[in-house]
């Protein structure tokens, strides 16, 4: 192809992308994850849109949102395949320029596809307005604004130091204003998505030339990385612009900087500073004389040091908080095949099956009974009777009200668990005294303090801890020099998805996109590019939370986070089989 017909089929890409990325914001209402941005308090010529009227999207097809992601994915695909080899710097400006355009489109979306932001903006205020520190289990005053919106979402700050002391001035900045805030964060997400292309194509412009603008597209034209850093504004563009600035630094031979820039990068979200250790690993095996090593080890961890003091003294960071605990519990599982493991290994452990079917945070309470009724066996009139339940009967909610005709209940007199129809019962307080007996004490603990669940959680954390600490040495002893590193660091962010992150979201494939940009043509990058296709899906089955297709729900792990893996498996498998076989011819 020539290169005008090569910028002709890229212009082309860019329109139909940009009408795409225009229209998205409309078909990303009925989502249940759609949020009001109040883009019309400082846009006025932009359409309100309120949470009642996302609200009446409840039950709307999620078939636009699917069809926009798969045009945009396939147009993705195609600009992929014209940024291969050298191209001119004319093409790669247009590439940089297309993906600008994107991301400031999202600027005047009225809704986004989380509330993160709201609690980036809570716990900047919680740190200048208000003087305390976003990681103490303190509630803000119950009068501000963005905590009247969060309200029981608000949990203390897991993200780092420097990320609180970036929220503070940007809060500080917006004030008690949400729209101008909400606006700030995206403005911010779109710079750190920009900034990131840019060191993307400064390294390889420098150590992979050929590699400079295909690396370029694959980050900036990704349409998660521009759905998650403009229109959700989420801080894992900040985190990744700092590691790729790190990788620009270093190509630039400014060692110490890169030490620093990574550090920063772990000071926004802690899981890249995994990386900090292994980039050192790396300088010093690519080092000649061990002069060399002791300069940089001075340098480089005075940098790195220096960084990380200054940012947690001055980010009030405080290791013993709440949120390090929360995170480590078993209420931190979510939109990871780990749920499910969690569930099974609960099921080992000798659980009630229809409990394990419960979300951890269940909390159970009482009901009496208002009319003479029986126990059930399971939820339908025609069940057998268990036992007959005389007026005023107190009994024990087991189970999530998900039925809307019938309760799992326990009965403390009798010891049985079965179903009772719902109308003829009504909630009451704790009863007194109830807890005097052992069953209704272990029923009356949330399902968090169960030792069943303790304990599956403590053995799902201890053995994926072990083996992600297992490929970190082996991306440690495969890490001989700089381009190893870029393999490895991408896959030491892939493992972190299947191994410890027992919760999982979206915009954590910005990690692996942003080091797979590196090396277009990588393993770690082709499985990024799937997974980056495969997790929007979550945007869909968390629709499925609760009725009749709550399967859904329960599996949406498996078509965002398993099947990418299978098919690369499959995929890889397929393609060393060929090699091996024209080896051999």
């Amino acid at each position: 192809m020539t290169p005008t017909r090569r910028m002709a089929a890229v212009a082309l890409c860019a329109a139909v992308s940009l009408a795409l990325y225009l229209l998205l914001p409309c078909v990303v209402r009925p989502l249940a994850s759609s949020e009001p941005s109040r883009a019309h308090e400082v846009f006025p010529w932009v359409k309100p849109v309120t949470r009642e009227m996302l609200d009446a999207f409840d039950g709307g097809s999620p078939a636009p949102f699917i069809g926009c992601c798969v045009a945009l994915f396939t147009t993705y695909g195609c600009v992929l395949r014209l940024a291969r080899g050298r191209q001119p710097f004319a093409l790669q400006a247009l590439l940089f320029a297309a993906g600008a355009a994107f991301l400031l489109s999202f600027l005047f979306a009225p809704v986004m596809l989380s509330t993160d932001v709201l609690s980036y903006a809570m716990y900047g205020r919680v740190f200048s307005a208000y003087g305390s520190s976003p990681y103490l289990d303190v509630p803000p005053p119950r009068s501000d604004p963005f905590y009247a919106i969060l309200r029981l979402r608000y949990i203390p700050s897991v993200y780092g130091p420097f990320w609180t002391l970036l929220s503070a001035g940007v809060a500080k900045i917006g004030g008690g204003r949400i729209g101008l805030t909400v606006l700030l964060f995206r403005m911010l997400g779109c710079g750190a998505a920009l900034s990131g292309a840019a060191f993307t194509w400064s390294a390889l412009r420098r150590h992979a030339p050929e590699r400079a603008t295909q690396g370029l597209a694959m980050f900036l034209w990704n349409p998660l990385v521009l759905i998650e850093s403009g229109l959700s504004g989420h801080n894992d563009a900040t985190m990744v612009a700092l590691l790729l600035l790190g990788v620009a630094l270093h190509v630039r031979g400014r060692k110490a900087g890169a030490a620093a820039a990574i550090m920063l990068s772990g000071l926004v979200k802690f899981v890249t500073g995994t990386l900090v250790p292994l980039y050192m690993w790396m300088v010093l095996r690519e080092a000649r004389t061990w002069r060399e090593r002791r300069l940089f080890l001075l340098r480089g961890g005075l940098a790195a040091g220096a960084v990380f003091v200054a940012a947690v003294t001055l980010g009030r960071a405080n290791t013993g908080v709440p949120a390090a605990h929360f995170a480590a519990s078993a209420q931190f599982y979510s939109n990871n095949f780990h749920e499910l493991l969690l569930a099974g290994v609960r099921r080992l452990l000798g659980e009630d099956p229809a409990s394990v079917q419960a979300p951890v945070t269940f909390g159970s309470y009482w009901v009496a009974v208002t009319s003479a009724d029986v126990l059930h066996a399971d939820a339908s009139e025609k069940a057998a009777a268990l036992t007959t339940l005389p007026k005023s009967r107190k009994l024990i909610v087991i189970a999530p009200h998900l039925d809307a005709d019938w309760l799992r209940v326990f009965d403390p007199v009798t010891h049985l668990k079965g179903y009772v129809y719902y109308p003829s019962v009504d909630e009451i307080p704790d009863p007194d005294g109830m807890d005097s007996d052992p069953d209704v004490a272990h029923l009356e603990d949330t399902l968090l303090d169960w030792p069943t669940v303790q304990r599956a959680n403590a053995i799902i954390h201890t053995t994926t801890w072990a083996l992600f600490a297992a490929f970190g040495l082996l991306a440690a002893w495969r890490t001989k020099n700089f381009d190893r590193f870029l393999t490895w660091s991408a896959a030491v962010m892939l493992a972190s998805y299947y191994l410890i992150m027992t919760q999982f979201w979206p915009w954590y494939l910005l990690w692996a996109v942003a080091l797979g940009a590196l090396k277009p043509q990588g393993s770690p990058a082709k499985l990024a590019l799937l997974l980056s296709g495969c997790v929007l899906t979550l945007y869909v089955t968390i629709n499925y939370e609760n009725g009749d297709d709550q399967w859904v729900y329960v599996c949406r792990s498996l078509p965002a986070l398993v099947l990418p893996l299978l098919l690369f498996t499959i995929l890889y498998g397929f393609r060393a089989a060929r090699e091996r076989r024209l080896g051999g011819l």
